[in-house]
């Protein structure tokens, strides 16, 4: 771990280390290049939280951006569609190994025919369409939530008895810089989409949680301010990024385990998910692209804004990074992110990151000693569980031990992992033990 000499380029955590944020703050001062698209994009058909869409496009089809490609019957309350991300012809429809998942899932490939994008929906008057409308097309737009999760954003803004709405514009992340970029490139969007998301919910309480400090966005600061919403600077630390924890950190109310936020009347939406409400609503554009931080020692820190299903290679290629000297590359977070085993892989809804290492730069967690149960995972945990008990568990494949070590609260954000002297990545544990669990219970649910 390095130390730094300047200020700001560490987040504290509990348990007294330091999370090095150097890509981060290489990036903070880039503004957005858009990416053009590739020759060939790679579309997975499930982009978020929940089963994938089924195509609504056959191999041969000529396809225009924004196009809806893949959906779910009306009676998936949870489905949200996807979207062509340019305009071109579907050259197949078939399975690949999805980044996420680590699962087969469907694709469709396309053939880019020009780089031309705009709206595919017809823009909407916040002040003269429904709730209903407002939710409606949320949902048609495809968003999700872009913290990460990628959570149907229109299933949340669907909930009733909500007090309090919380943007959360923390980024935590300590290799991610794009949503702030949005906060300084887009800081009316944001506005927009924040009281959007106020008609819809029908609330006043909105709090906009950062870890910007005063004068680092300026433009945006006065618009809050101008529109009574409430700014809370957040101390800046890693894991109060999660959605709970910031529930906890911003309004003292402890959401239990196997509840969320929606129970104790809060709702939280991502900085980056309120801009792409107010882009669907407003101007009708579905999300096809997001904003992304791409980090090598070659380039620094870069943000970048690509479109959903442009292959890693491409980006790389882009500037002028040789895909052959990369050893290992990691989608979104580098603490929670996946490693993917090939660059070829696309860009997806809930990808806010791309770190490419090269031979250089080897996986610290390559090869592991034995756990010398030191219990430093332990004290760092900040939902309070133990990693190292819930290893032990996971290696016996012990569900009634993993049930009560409570697994199914951990947030994944690999703070265990990264503290651990033995380089023992229990992320990978944690996340099998609550996968056995979710399997074991949908044994018994079905019939």
């Amino acid at each position: 771990m390095k130390l730094f000499k300047k200020r700001g380029l560490y987040f504290k955590e509990k348990g007294g280390f330091k999370i090095d944020i150097s890509m981060k703050t290489e990036a903070l001062d880039d503004p957005f290049t858009a990416v053009p698209p590739a020759e060939k994009m790679i579309v997975f058909l499930r982009q978020h939280i929940g089963s994938e869409t089924k195509p609504s496009v056959n191999e041969g089809d000529i396809v225009k951006y924004g196009q809806v490609i893949g959906d779910y019957g009306k009676e998936d309350a949870m489905g949200v569609p996807i979207h062509s991300p340019v305009n071109g012809k579907v050259l197949e429809i078939k399975k690949m190994t999805h980044p996420l998942s680590g699962k087969e899932e469907t694709v469709i490939i396309l053939k880019t025919s020009d780089e031309e994008s705009g709206s595919s929906l017809p823009p909407l008057d916040p002040g003269k369409v429904s709730r209903e409308e407002l939710i409606n097309r949320v949902r048609e737009a495809g968003i999700v939530g872009l913290g990460g999760a990628a959570f149907p954003t229109h299933v949340k803004l669907s909930q009733n008895n909500i007090s309090h709405l919380i943007i959360n514009a923390k980024e935590s992340d300590p290799n991610v810089a794009c949503d702030f970029r949005l906060m300084k490139e887009e800081p009316e969007t944001i506005i927009k989409g924040i009281k959007i998301l106020k008609k819809i919910l029908g609330i006043d309480n909105i709090i906009y949680a950062t870890r910007t400090k005063e004068g680092e966005t300026p433009e945006l600061d006065s618009s809050l301010n101008e529109n009574d919403i409430k700014i809370v600077r957040i101390r800046p630390n890693y894991s109060i990024g999660s959605e709970k924890l910031l529930v906890t950190e911003v309004l003292n109310k402890q959401i239990p385990a196997k509840k969320y936020p929606s129970d104790k009347g809060v709702i939280v939406h991502n900085v980056s998910t309120v801009h792409a409400v107010a882009k669907a609503v407003l101007e009708g554009k579905p999300l096809v692209s997001r904003g992304v931080t791409l980090y090598s020692t070659k380039t620094g820190g870069k943000n970048l804004w690509v479109r959903m299903g442009t292959p890693v290679d491409h980006i790389l290629n882009q500037f002028g990074i040789p895909t052959d000297e990369v050893n290992r590359i990691i989608l979104g977070s580098i603490f929670m992110g996946p490693a993917i085993p090939h660059a070829s892989y696309p860009v997806l809804k809930a990808t806010s990151g791309i770190t490419a290492f090269t031979e250089k730069e080897p996986d610290p967690y390559a090869n592991p000693l034995p756990c010398i149960r030191c219990g430093y995972c332990n004290t760092v945990c900040p939902v309070y569980i133990y990693p190292q008990l819930i290893m032990e568990a996971e290696k016996k494949g012990n569900v009634n031990r993993l049930k009560k070590l409570h697994v199914e609260v951990c947030i994944d954000c690999g703070l265990c992992s990264y503290v651990c002297p033995s380089r023992i990545k229990f992320t990978k544990y944690l996340t099998g033990a609550k996968r056995r669990i979710h399997e074991q219970r949908s044994i018994h649910i079905t019939p």
